[in-house]
């Protein structure tokens, strides 16, 4: 099974694949999630291996040759996001047999997606700021939090480059699955079974659906790995979620140098806390009606505590 996740910031890819490579993992696939392909990969017996030393010095090609080269038993959970050949510059005829390649090379190509456009956009503007893409300790949210405005011209950039993602997969990529940051982040176990083919291996791996563990996480904020109080916790839950994190830590970081996020802000959060929010809610009104595809009904519901926050 050859997975290949196409994917810009702020849509929950990193998230996916790790939960889909944990997934596999349990189920005994011999699988390796080799992240980003186009910023430094190596083979090394038969394994294709994550090495960022390389940066962007291979060519596309010798990518290729390395994929091609891989134990034909190895199964590969794998990122593309455009912006990376952006900042390669690699020639167009390059690319175009690249993207040839991968679309016969890879069984499964999943397009991450947002819903709520608007939240997206929001979310990689809070980034632009903090220098923060994914919350991983008590560091990065408390970062976070202390933010207060965002940069409106940014905000309109981070639309613009999400329309340009989704025209760039259209345009280059066929048969894409498309799986929303939404459900991935609610219906969680749902969306890794369509991928896999695993039913329940969450819940039989910790007595407990992966949907429930995530939200156990957002509850709790992570406070075993972050140095808080534990005050009013349950310990059934406690138990679950250190199992959870236990198996994160042994097979994604352990084996492959990669840890799981935790959620970040959900868009009530960002309501309350960015004083220019309705600002960047306007212009994103304004932006969104030259596509007709965008669905600006849904701009102000938070997924999360499902209502509007304005």
């Amino acid at each position: 099974m050859q997975i290949l996740i196409l994917t810009l910031d702020g849509v929950g890819s990193t998230l996916l694949q790790r939960l889909v490579t944990l997934c596999l993992r349990i189920e005994n696939v011999n699988v390796i999630n080799t992240h980003e392909l186009t910023n430094g990969l190596k083979l090394d017996s038969g394994k294709v291996l994550k090495d960022f030393r390389l940066g962007y010095g291979q060519s596309l090609t010798d990518i290729t040759d390395i994929l091609s080269a891989k134990d034909q038993n190895l199964s590969l959970v794998s990122r593309l996001a455009e912006y990376h050949l952006d900042r390669r510059k690699d020639p167009l005829d390059q690319k175009k047999k690249f993207f040839s390649f991968l679309n016969r090379f890879y069984d499964k190509k999943i397009m991450c997606v947002r819903k709520n456009v608007f939240e997206q956009a929001m979310s990689m503007s809070i980034s632009a700021e903090t220098d923060i893409l994914n919350i991983y300790n008590k560091r990065d949210k408390t970062k976070v939090n202390q933010l207060n405005k965002v940069d409106e011209d940014v905000f309109i950039q981070q639309c613009i480059n999400y329309v340009k993602y989704i025209e760039w997969v259209e345009k280059n990529f066929n048969t894409v699955t498309k799986v929303f940051y939404e459900d991935l982040v609610t219906n969680t176990d749902s969306v890794c079974e369509n991928i896999t083919g695993y039913k329940d291996t969450f819940k039989n791996k910790f007595s407990s659906t992966m949907a429930s563990i995530l939200k156990i996480e957002r509850k709790y904020t992570r406070p075993m790995f972050l140095g808080e109080g534990l005050v009013g916790v349950d310990k059934k839950e406690l138990q679950t979620l250190v199992h959870y994190r236990g198996a994160c830590k042994s097979i994604i970081r352990g084996e492959m140098g990669l840890d799981v996020p935790v959620k970040n802000t959900t868009l009530l959060d960002k309501k309350n806390q960015i004083a220019n929010f309705n600002n960047c809610l306007d212009k994103f009104y304004s932006f969104a009606k030259n596509y007709n595809w965008i669905d600006q009904s849904i701009a102000t519901y938070d997924f999360m505590s499902e209502t509007h926050v304005c």
